[in-house]
């Protein structure tokens, strides 16, 4: 592998968690790494619209995201994203980005193979009361199609430019250091001897080793939403424990099994059932119906 880092900083130009990036990478580059930053807010990032356009021409048009796509998922080097949190979930630059990736997926053999080291810094201004719980998380559904994840840390109450350079942020400032310490380390190890190397939370899934869970059917089964790992919770003299179902930690949600299954589900329900019952005629009676239907309101044009 290449002894080479990307940051991806989504967030404001020299704002906290670009700093934070910065902060990872020159420790990195202590540890003998060449780093690059990507500033997603430098280049034209637009919302996908579904026009399915990627698909027949492997390459969507509209902005600048398929080259941060070459840059980041199809490299060979490891990641590092960082990104703000400005209500509860990574901002949208990340988010577009990440719902981004289903077309060029074919275009890297073994890509969810996971053989590339990745990390995460998000930061929010507040973070008390779960304000930031959704961070994290976010990164995660990005990183986790590509990479296996070896550190992450979520830094609070960065509101103004400049606070994580703050003295109550030195912290954060060492800690996003040994981040970018570890990935440049892990890069120089065999892939059999990754391990994740942050703090987990009590409670956390084995895989992106965060800690929403969800509750799919009843308890006492959880399941981790991104990675889509079970588990089961048991109580023993007053005390929690979470038994995590081992094929899903082996094979999670973004693991080639896994994602062959829900692209031929895909294609199976596009291709063969919904066109078929979308053809009955009382189907396209209620299309035409409905898509005729609605008082649709919008700001006044300027003059």
């Amino acid at each position: 592998m290449t002894k080479k880092i990307i940051g991806l900083s989504c967030g404001r130009k020299n704002s906290n968690s670009e700093l934070l990036l910065k902060a990872a990478l020159m420790a990195a580059e202590e540890e003998g790494c060449e780093t690059e930053i990507i500033r997603a807010m430098d280049h034209k990032v637009t919302p996908c619209n579904s026009c399915w356009t990627c698909m027949k021409t492997g390459k969507c048009v509209k902005d600048d995201v398929d080259w941060i796509l070459e840059q980041t998922l199809l490299s060979d080097s490891a990641v590092i994203v960082s990104a703000p949190v400005y209500h509860l979930r990574s901002c949208s630059y990340l988010m577009i980005i990440a719902e981004k990736t289903n077309h060029l997926f074919s275009k890297k053999e073994g890509i969810f193979e996971r053989k590339r080291v990745g990390a995460a810094i998000s930061v929010g201004g507040s973070g008390y009361d779960g304000w930031t719980s959704l961070g994290l998380t976010s990164i995660n559904l990005f990183l986790q199609h590509f990479t296996t994840l070896v550190d992450q840390v979520q830094v609070d109450h960065c509101a103004n430019i400049g606070a994580a350079l703050t003295p109550d942020n030195a912290w954060a400032v060492e800690r996003a250091r040994q981040l970018g310490k570890n990935v440049a380390r892990t890069i120089d190890l065999p892939f059999e001897k990754w391990k994740f190397l942050g703090q987990d939370p009590a409670v956390a899934c084995p895989v992106c080793h965060c800690n929403i869970l969800y509750i799919e059917k009843d308890f006492p089964e959880i399941m981790c939403p991104t990675c889509e790992v079970h588990g089961l919770i048991s109580v023993k003299d007053g005390n929690y424990s979470v038994a995590w179902n081992a094929d899903d930690v082996r094979e999670p949600r973004f693991s080639g099994p896994k994602e062959a299954h829900h692209l031929h589900w895909i294609m199976e329900h596009e291709w063969v059932e919904e066109p078929r019952q979308l053809a009955l005629p009382e189907v396209q009676e209620k299309i035409k119906t409905y898509n005729g239907w609605g008082n649709f309101i919008a700001p006044p044009k300027k003059r």
